[in-house]
């Protein structure tokens, strides 16, 4: 009960910062997606089904902000979630980088196709752009956050994180 009540408060604090971010510090126009890292944050060393529900959440969150059709986020969070609980907990800075940066790319990819796919007049063609710059974003901001993501994680898992 109480990772989840942490997890709504820090998604609805990532996607105020998200937001913020994107506005003042843009890397070639496109901000970081803290609410992926946020959602990886809770997703490690979660059930695939609990962390796949939480990024739905999210996902439909984010939906209620967007333009693009409804339910794409919350489709591509819910996968993204799935998978990193099925990787598990990390050891290490690289892997734990890894895996922040992993689930950054597939979600925007499932996200940037989906919108390119189903949305009515969306131009494809800054999809590579967002995907790299996104990620790599994501990737600069993890080890930031790590001292965080393991007092977060679960109890049985704590100890292995960043080790």
């Amino acid at each position: 009960m109480r990772r989840w009540v942490l997890f709504s408060a820090a998604s609805f604090v990532a996607i105020l910062l998200s937001r913020e971010l994107t506005l003042s510090l843009p890397i070639l126009g496109i901000g970081p997606d803290l609410l992926i890292v946020t959602l990886v944050a809770f997703s490690i060393g979660e059930r695939p089904r609990s962390a796949a529900i939480a990024g739905f959440a999210v996902g439909l969150a984010r939906d209620l902000l967007l333009t693009t059709p409804a339910g794409l986020s919350a489709f591509a969070y819910a996968i993204t979630g799935y998978g990193v609980a099925l990787v598990g907990v990390p050891r290490g800075v690289g892997p734990v980088v890894g895996l922040f940066a992993g689930a950054t790319f597939a979600s925007q990819l499932v996200y940037g196709l989906g919108a390119v796919f189903l949305g009515p007049q969306v131009d494809p063609s800054p999809l590579p752009r967002m995907l790299l710059v996104s990620t790599a974003y994501n990737a600069l901001i993890s080890p930031l956050l790590m001292p965080l993501v393991s007092r977060v994680v679960r109890p049985e898992a704590r100890a292995q994180v960043g080790e």
